[in-house]
């Protein structure tokens, strides 16, 4: 059920924002602005959406059903899955303010308009506001841009990556007396070399007619104009940055632009503070001229002073802040930590090698955990964890991981705040290709498993090999589907278990398989009676079995086998052994 409660001639509280339920008439600046009885919900189809004209409304609705037209921009820049639309119109100049807080999942918006009344297409529209997770709302998101009278503006609202559910779009208009500076355009995220210039220009329509000021990591900055220049990037600089806009006294945000820095020169690539946003911006190592490993303020990442690196991937650092990271609910404890605060970088070695990662100079204790998947990356649920630590290296919480490459894979790293630790992060790494990823190998021969019936056991082979480690299983010639963990447990031992465990082992390079026997046997019940001049000694036999009886003159032996061994057959053994002297008497059974 959807709903709009829009501007009347009397209010009510409503989320901290005017809000009015029945009216259809409302006054603003003079002119006079009817309301559509009957514009009441967010549309799928972007043929279908319904127009809006109040200065304050709250639509209610649900995204579950909804889809995702050909040629449809993707809300926020990022991939949706589930989209709904309205058209508002600016009753005259002003600054307007959208917001989906309020929702039940983590939202996308964006806002958009048509150049000319004769487009209708998705491909002529332009963006001029965009949000994803804003600051202060959590998972929830924000826009807010000027607006000119007259003009219809497109709204979109989708769930980050296919989310859906129970959806609140609201949104505030305030007038102001002339035409407000209009976004044309802002700059994207990126990474810039350490000392490089870096220059964040905002594009606006009107621009004479606002003030400006520049704001990083929240802080004001001083600076009053549309372009902001950073002749050399330093680790201070590292952030995020926006603009704000002010005109006849109403001030809004422009889209916020994140810098890093990428010592490699990898100006696309950019840590992310969702997981699936770093599939978009990964380091992928290749031959391009990249700088060299950079070491600042006596710390030397790494701790070591071997070759710089001039192929970007081998050797450097990825240098962010976390100041707005968040975590997922459903994202795993990171080496068995959980709650704090993460970002994501996706990596792709240039070649095969062993890498080393570490934190070393961030500013606040991190914990580290490096994971890869098959296939394509959907969610948590596919990763695959490689190593892990937690204060591993240094008094300053940095951690460190080492473990081996190949080219043909993307690995994951995550860098976490405990305590919801939050600052300046660094992403050293260092490829060693003298130290090369190896296929599967056995240390040893694996042996036969004997146990009695009833214990427990566990077949599992030495082995070595780079991760990751896919297995399989057979029993006998038997597949064993869903088993495909390095080994076997079986927590109570049955005859039946008895068999040829057939382990298949394969990574990136190579595979083998082994062959683990399990052999579960009964232990006999052994009587020993006397019957004229001889001891009648018996047990039960079972099929499969091997019996040998021994014979010691004392219980600590030494044993002799007294013939050869016997084959069970499910019959009892009755055997005739000669009496006198102190003799002892067992069966091994195999």
């Amino acid at each position: 059920m959807h709903n709009i409660k829009p501007t009347a001639g009397m209010s009510s509280c409503h989320d901290g924002r005017r809000s009015f339920r029945l009216a259809t008439v409302f006054i603003v600046l003079g002119w006079l602005f009817l309301i559509p009885a009957g514009a009441q919900e967010l549309q799928d189809y972007f043929t279908n959406r319904l127009t809006y004209t109040s200065i304050v409304g709250d639509l209610t609705g649900d995204n579950s059903t909804a889809t995702i037209e050909v040629g449809e921009p993707k809300q926020a820049g990022k991939t949706g899955g589930h989209s709904l639309w309205i058209s508002w119109v600016a009753p005259t100049n002003g600054v307007v303010k959208f917001q989906t807080e309020g929702s039940t999942f983590d939202t996308l918006l964006s806002a958009y308009y048509f150049n000319s009344t004769n487009d209708s297409t998705f491909d002529k529209l332009v963006e001029v506001a965009r949000a994803d997770d804003s600051e202060g709302f959590g998972f929830e998101s924000e826009i807010e841009f000027g607006v000119l009278a007259g003009q219809r503006y497109e709204i979109g609202v989708d769930g980050y990556f296919g989310a859906t559910g129970s959806l609140e779009l609201s949104w505030d208009f305030q007038a102001v007396s002339i035409p407000p500076p209009v976004v044309i355009s802002t700059p994207v995220d990126r990474s810039a070399n350490l000392g490089g210039p870096v220059s964040l220009t905002m594009v606006l329509t009107n621009a004479a007619n606002g003030q400006y000021k520049w704001y990083f990591n929240g802080n004001e900055l001083g600076i009053t104009t549309t372009n902001l220049f950073i002749p050399s990037l330093q680790v201070t600089n590292v952030g995020r940055y926006k603009m704000q806009v002010r005109v006849d006294g109403v001030d809004y945000f422009t889209v916020p632009v994140e810098i890093q820095i990428n010592t490699d020169g990898a100006s696309n690539t950019l840590a992310r503070g969702k997981i699936l946003d770093a599939s978009a911006t990964p380091l992928i190592g290749n031959t391009g001229g990249g700088g060299p490993l950079l070491r600042i303020a006596g710390m030397s990442p790494l701790g070591g002073s071997g070759p710089t690196g001039v192929v970007r991937g081998y050797n450097g650092s990825q240098i962010f802040n976390t100041t707005y990271a968040m975590v997922d609910t459903n994202e795993p404890p990171h080496c068995g930590i959980s709650g704090g605060t993460s970002y994501w970088l996706i990596y792709q070695p240039p070649t095969n090698g062993t890498i080393t990662l570490d934190t070393i100079g961030s500013a606040y204790d991190t914990v580290m955990e490096a994971y890869t998947y098959n296939g394509s990356l959907s969610g948590y649920q596919d990763l695959i964890s490689i190593a892990c630590d937690n204060d591993g290296v240094g008094t300053n919480g940095w951690s460190r991981v080492r473990f081996p490459v190949v080219k043909s894979r993307q690995y994951i790293v995550v860098v976490e705040g405990v305590t919801n630790g939050r600052g300046t992060a660094w992403l050293n790494y260092s490829l060693n290709t003298n130290q090369q990823p190896t296929a599967p190998t056995l240390l040893a021969r694996p042996n036969t498993v004997t146990v009695s019936q009833g214990s427990p056991a566990t077949l599992a082979a030495s082995l070595a090999g780079s991760p990751p480690l896919r297995f399989s299983w057979k029993k006998n010639a038997s597949p064993m589907p869903g088993t495909t963990a390095p080994g076997i447990f079986f927590p109570s031992t049955s005859m039946g278990d008895t068999a040829d465990y057939v382990m298949t082992v394969t990574n990136d390079l190579g595979s083998l398989t082994a062959t683990l026997p399990l052999h579960v046997l009964i232990p006999p019940q052994c009587s020993l009676t006397t019957v004229s001049n001889w001891l009648q000694f018996s047990f039960q036999t079972v099929s499969g079995q091997r019996y040998t009886v021994e014979e010691a003159g004392a219980v600590v032996g030494p044993w002799q086998p007294r013939s050869d061994f016997y084959l069970g057959n499910d019959q009892p053994l009755v055997l005739y052994l000669s009496r006198g002297g102190s003799k002892f008497f067992r069966v091994r059974v195999e």
